[in-house]
């Protein structure tokens, strides 16, 4: 049998389907006759189909076409190698080659879809694909199913890019031309979810999971759309059967533990933050959270281990710096705060609101005019940032600067007509001014809007007391003690308008509680002391005038006072000596 003849045997069986044949009867036809172009063919088919060595195949695929560049198998079968080696765009030459030659051959177009759909070429491929069915009708239904897998990577490439619109419609091609491809309907509900149609998002994903009950990321994707709909219970439930599946999902635990911590079932939350942070050290997002979590239950330190963790994971997440700012602040360190709230501005330089709590810093620390020129920089950006012209308003009533003050608390009560505390600094600023009938008019709307106001009863006491109203200032401090009754200044103030009332029974007794909220300010002990001495109880007034000048032994008024006192007891020598402390005093100043 001559070489021809070994040819068309092997030919005859071993072309795209079911081609078959010896690598020994290969042998015998190109050892004696190696010129021949379809002795390398049939040997690099070998190479190919039987032993997957796709080097050494295209090596004998190059010398047939060199002999033979007609040589449309050769073509087809070095693109098959090179497809089978990744080298998707010299398989795609190849079979660009093959079709020139010989335009009906199917294979051709199904690899060469094969290879442009390896690229990321959906368009191309599908047209391939369907080339390959219009050549050969009978692959129709096996080859459905691959222009379904183009037509869902293109859609899945456009949801990449945004264009959310066209992917769904790309998909929905796709469930034309295969309508139980889960894969398709799990994309397209997450699709439907970043376009915010939550409950078409959650359809999809049900059917995802009757067409592939066992695919986890279906319930974890079903699990956030009902999230996003407030339905919480059936979110847990979808995470939970995640967990079922999949014991080491990080991210179920994490959605859980938002939710958990939402629902203010902190335990709980802590519980799957823990385990999501275990099971991924690396998710910046579940520090951030738990951070929060720990700052609602005051434990500032842990929250600040665990923004420093997410922000050494991921220095861009500017709001975390805005949250250790927050807590710095809280506890007192406002270097640290700053310094927290100048990266969140350098991050977000147009954020209002990083503006506005950067200035609220350093008007802590005592930098007013930095704290002006924030919030003047919040307000170019938003000019609605009642937070901005409420915070200025404080500091201009801090610099006295009253009208400023009183036009910013104009301008919250302008944008939140309900804010009752504007009516309250607006009101101190307009008492300053000496416009008490508009002072009085804010604190009663202050306290028309919040009867639990603590501070509008204060203030309203301080006007009341100001107009020699002391019946009025006591009512309103009475109230204000009723909020807080652990306020030693609250007592304090309205002993001394018992004490205005010459009522100094009364007037010792909330001296006396003031003092047991605080026993180190002395104003208190001089006049709970001064209190006893109008009734002319001098023990105990010496008693309360020695204690004041412990705490404060610069006060030329105790002196005095405990002079007098200490020559109504007979003492002389005492009251000399501090009538000469007072004078020496009196004459520093």
């Amino acid at each position: 049998m001559n070489a021809d003849t070994f040819f068309l045997q092997g030919l005859s069986i071993n072309l795209p389907e079911e081609y078959q044949g010896t690598i020994a009867g290969y042998n015998q036809s190109s050892t004696p006759q190696p010129e021949y172009a379809i002795a390398y063919l049939q040997q690099g088919m070998t190479l190919c189909n039987e032993l997957q060595d796709y080097q050494a195949a295209i090596a004998d695929l190059n010398r047939a076409i060199k002999l033979n560049p007609e040589l449309a198998e050769a073509y087809y079968y070095r693109g098959f190698a090179r497809y089978c080696l990744a080298d998707y765009a010299g398989a795609i030459a190849d079979y660009h080659q093959v079709l020139q030659i010989n335009s009906t051959i199917t294979g051709a177009y199904y690899y060469r879809a094969q290879a442009y759909f390896a690229l990321g070429k959906y368009n191309q491929a599908i047209a391939d694909y369907i080339h390959t069915i219009e050549v050969n009708p009978e692959l129709a239904t096996d080859i459905h199913i691959d222009i379904a897998h183009a037509y869902y990577h293109r859609g899945v490439g456009l949801a990449a890019q945004g264009n959310y619109q066209e992917a769904i419609s790309t998909f929905q091609t796709a469930l034309q031309w295969h309508p139980y491809l889960a894969a398709v309907y799990s994309s397209r509900g997450n699709v439907y979810y970043e376009l915010g149609e939550y409950r078409q998002a959650i359809a999809d994903h049900e059917r995802t999971i009757q067409l592939d009950p066992s695919l986890v990321e279906a319930y974890q994707n079903r699990g956030n759309a009902h999230y996003a709909l407030g339905d919480y219970d059936a979110a847990i439930a979808d995470y939970n059967r995640t967990i079922e599946l999949d014991p080491n999902f990080a991210t179920a635990y994490y959605n859980r533990g938002v939710i958990h911590s939402r629902l203010q079932v902190y335990d709980l939350a802590l519980q799957d933050l823990n385990q999501a942070i275990h099971l991924n050290p690396e998710d910046a997002q579940a520090y951030t959270e738990r951070g929060l979590i720990r700052e609602v239950e005051e434990n500032y330190q842990g929250a600040i281990a665990d923004y420093s963790q997410a922000l050494q994971l991921d220095p861009t997440l500017a709001l975390v710096y805005g949250f250790r700012a927050n807590i710095r602040r809280q506890i007192g360190d406002y270097p640290g705060a700053l310094a927290d709230s100048e990266q969140l501005v350098a991050l977000c330089p147009n954020f209002a609101a990083g503006y506005c709590d950067r200035a609220t810093i350093r008007r802590h620390l005592g930098d007013y005019q930095g704290a002006i020129a924030d919030y003047n920089q919040a307000l170019q950006l938003d000019a609605e940032l009642i937070e901005a012209y409420y915070g200025r308003a404080i500091v201009y009533e801090t610099l006295q600067d009253f009208l400023g003050a009183i036009a910013d608390n104009t301008q919250v009560i302008k944008f939140a007509p309900d804010f009752a505390p504007s009516y309250c600094n607006r009101g101190n600023a307009r008492r300053q001014l000496g416009d008490h009938r508009g002072a009085l008019a804010d604190y009663n709307q202050a306290l028309a809007i919040n009867p639990q106001l603590l501070e509008a009863y204060y203030n309203r006491a301080i006007w009341h007391y100001e107009k020699q109203d002391y019946q009025g200032a006591i009512v309103d401090y009475t109230k204000a003690i009723e909020i807080n009754p652990d306020s030693a200044l609250l007592y304090s103030q309205r002993a001394n308008t018992y004490y205005a009332l010459q009522d100094y029974y009364h007037a010792i007794s909330d001296y006396s509680q003031a003092i047991n909220l605080d026993p180190y300010e002395a104003e208190d002990w001089y006049n709970r002391g001064r209190s006893y001495t109008q009734l002319q109880n001098y023990p105990a007034a010496l008693a309360d005038l020695n204690e004041a000048l412990e705490h404060q032994p610069y006060s030329a008024p105790a002196y005095l006072l405990r002079a007098e006192v200490r020559q109504k007891l007979g003492d002389t020598e005492g009251a000399i000596r501090d009538l000469e402390k007072y004078a020496n005093l009196h004459h520093s100043i």
